[in-house]
Parts: C-alpha cells; sequence; structure tokens
C-alpha cells in the first residue's frame, strides 16, 4: 500500500510507546497519529478514518466510537503546524545568515 493513501480500519485502541495504536483482529496494528483526548477509548474498539503517513503509521482525521463520530482536537493539530513553522523559519533564518 502506497502512503498517502486513504483508510478505514476498525480495531481495539490500546496505548504505544509514542502515543497509541490500534490493534486489529488478525494480531496487526496500526500506530496512529491523532490529536485530543481518547485515553477513555483505550481497549475499546474503534473505527478510524485517515490518511496513511508511513509503514504502519495513520493521520488519523475521523474516529468512531459505538457508531458515533468522536470529536477530535483541532488546536493540537494547529499548535503541531505553528511549531513546525517556527522551527522552519529559525532554520532557515540561520542558514540564510
Amino acid at each position: 500500500m502506497p502512503m498517502g493513501t486513504r483508510h478505514t480500519v476498525t480495531g481495539v485502541l490500546g496505548r504505544a510507546p509514542l502515543g497509541y495504536k490500534l490493534e486489529m483482529e488478525g494480531g496487526g496494528f496500526w500506530e496512529l497519529d491523532l490529536s485530543g483526548n481518547v485515553k477513555k477509548l483505550v481497549g475499546k474498539n474503534i473505527t478510524v478514518e485517515g490518511t496513511r503517513m508511513g509503514f504502519n503509521l495513520i493521520f488519523v482525521e475521523k474516529l468512531w466510537f459505538e457508531g458515533r463520530r468522536w470529536r477530535l482536537g483541532t488546536v493540537m493539530q494547529v499548535e503541531r503546524w505553528l511549531l513546525l513553522a517556527a522551527i522552519s523559519s529559525s532554520f532557515l533564518a540561520y542558514w540564510i545568515d
């Protein structure tokens, strides 16, 4: 499966060393890049929709629990982009001078 493809997968949400993972029924798992408070959902069956960003990494854009869409935090996504922009501009300023 190439990167950048859209995926909708269902499994059990679990903790991973650097965040969360979605454990599949067949034994595999997806690492999830998601924002928002999902601690309440650990150990529960969920469905996520997102874009594949690496070997087994999905950038989660939508999440469903018990048939209802779970609200993901957009604030953290904005903060990530702002931090990335600040770091990038710092590197550019350093290399240009």
